[in-house]
């Protein structure tokens, strides 16, 4: 039985475990560059939510704006009706 390998057969795991090393350091490399992608884009989410939460508030009382725009036509109307009554010119 024969224990020791080949010249060749050496040179190949040498180039195996070389390409093996490489495959991994690049697997490395593309996991901590998702990483950094992920850690960017949670921020903006983050950011964006702060956002949100603004408009939500800044929105919050739309209902009761809208009816207070339909009450002011209804006012000026009104006083348009009031100044004609009166004989002054608008």
């Amino acid at each position: 039985m024969v224990l020791a390998l080949a010249a060749n057969e050496i040179t190949f795991w040498e180039i195996i475990l070389a390409l093996g090393a490489v495959v991994l350091v690049v697997v490395i490399a593309l996991l901590s560059l998702l990483l950094s992608f992920v850690r960017t884009i949670e921020t903006s989410v983050q950011g964006l939510g702060g956002v949100a939460r603004g408009v939500a508030g800044n929105t919050a009382n739309i209902k009761i704006a809208l009816a207070v725009a339909d009450s002011l036509d209804e006012i000026a109307d009104e006083a348009g009706r009031h100044a004609r009554l009166l004989g002054v010119n608008v």
